[in-house]
């Protein structure tokens, strides 16, 4: 799912690498654990930052075990232990899967429409489980996404209106346990981390998109047939800049009890090296290492 939210690790202090991991094992644990192996397959930086700071409003830190698991099957590795932050993650990861397996069998064609349809007849019982415990963020996901298809298959030329209808999808993130401000601030922040997301992926996608046909607001709204961003660059860095803003403003706003600098590393250097290298065409999925969990 996605990945375009990351650390800058050069920057990083090595407690804050390692903290990192902690709880990118520690969400994988909490999926399989609730939800069985097969859903840990899609797990993905963004996920873990949802961890990372929904588990940093908790009071207590997560202790830390030592696990093995099929990436480390010999060596055991330092997890974070599950906590309200990482169990709501593991959760809505579940739900966000399923939810992005379905909108693949409509939007895509043959071959990866097929294989959607087998990922989702496996997702199926996770899904059913996770939807019981969240029905609330379930049916925000399912509604987004519905406008979503709509805001697609009408082929709008926008980046607002679709980017809109996913960030909105991202708030499910916000329980009601939350207090009114806390509540406030976090819809705000997943509204904006959500929308840069969609443009980011979109702008990514540009070229497979142009070439097999498929729905892109990027396309659409200035007209392009060839995947070049050089022309749009300027308006593009605008428009993902300014949620960048919102998602900083946020970020400051809430009571942060543990992992400050790390969040503020994602959020100030992550998410703005990613949308560089996407608009200027290096950006490489998993930093280029495609291997589970790597930073």
């Amino acid at each position: 799912m996605f990945g375009f939210i990351r650390p800058v690790k050069p920057e990083l202090k090595v407690r804050e690498v390692e903290r990192f991991k902690q709880v990118y094992c520690g969400l994988c644990h909490a999926i399989k654990e609730r939800y069985g192996s097969f859903h840990t397959m899609f797990l993905s930086y963004d996920m873990t930052f949802m961890a990372l700071l929904l588990s940093s409003l908790e009071e207590d830190e997560p202790a830390i075990v030592y696990k093995r698991c099929a990436a480390s099957p010999i060596i055991k590795k330092p997890s974070c232990i599950m906590d309200n932050g990482i169990e709501q993650t593991a959760d809505l990861s579940v739900l966000l899967n399923y939810h992005k397996l379905n909108d693949t069998i409509m939007d895509e064609k043959a071959v990866k429409r097929s294989a959607a349809r087998v990922l989702k007849a496996m997702a199926k019982p996770a899904y059913k489980k996770a939807k019981a415990k969240n029905p609330k963020a379930d049916e925000i996901m399912y509604t987004c996404l519905k406008e979503l298809s709509e805001i697609e298959k009408a082929k709008t030329a926008s980046l607002d209106k679709p980017a809109d209808a996913f960030a909105r999808l991202m708030t499910c993130a916000v329980k009601d346990s939350y207090s009114n401000y806390t509540a406030r601030i976090l819809k705000q922040l997943f509204y904006h981390t959500g929308r840069w997301v969609y443009l980011i992926d979109a702008c990514a996608d540009l070229k497979d998109d142009l070439k097999s046909g498929l729905y892109n607001p990027v396309a659409l709204r200035f007209g392009l047939s060839e995947p070049d961003l050089s022309k749009v660059r300027e308006p593009l860095e605008i428009t993902l800049e300014r949620s960048l803003i919102d998602i900083y403003n946020a970020f400051q706003l809430l009571d942060i009890k543990r992992d400050y600098e790390l969040m503020e590393n994602i959020i100030c250097l992550g998410m703005p090296m990613v949308t560089r290298q996407v608009l200027d065409g290096t950006y490489q999925s998993n930093g280029g290492q495609n291997r589970h969990g790597s930073l």
